[in-house]
């Protein structure tokens, strides 16, 4: 009664495109879970304090690379020492 415009029939190509979207939809699962599996740390970064170094080493290896100065290095020792 209503001819072929009612019809069900899928044809070959919305299998095609429901196969892609059903692949492009893991796609996109695989790349969250990767994403944020990526992103969490696996081990702490050597400066943290969780690294077992004592802030005093820290502030040794600072000075020794250069990246504070002698003052600056006795006050923040005079900090860490005094709390």
């Amino acid at each position: 009664m209503w001819g072929h415009a009612m019809s069900y029939d899928m044809g070959w190509w919305m299998w095609v495109l429901m196969a892609l979207g059903t692949l492009g939809f893991w796609v996109l699962v695989a790349y969250v879970v990767r994403a944020v599996i990526q992103g969490r740390p696996a081990t702490p970064s050597p400066t943290s304090a969780a690294s077992g170094r004592e802030p005093l080493q820290l502030l040794d290896e600072r000075l020794a690379r250069g990246e504070v100065d002698a003052d600056e290095y006795q006050r923040t020792r005079n900090l860490l020492t005094h709390t």
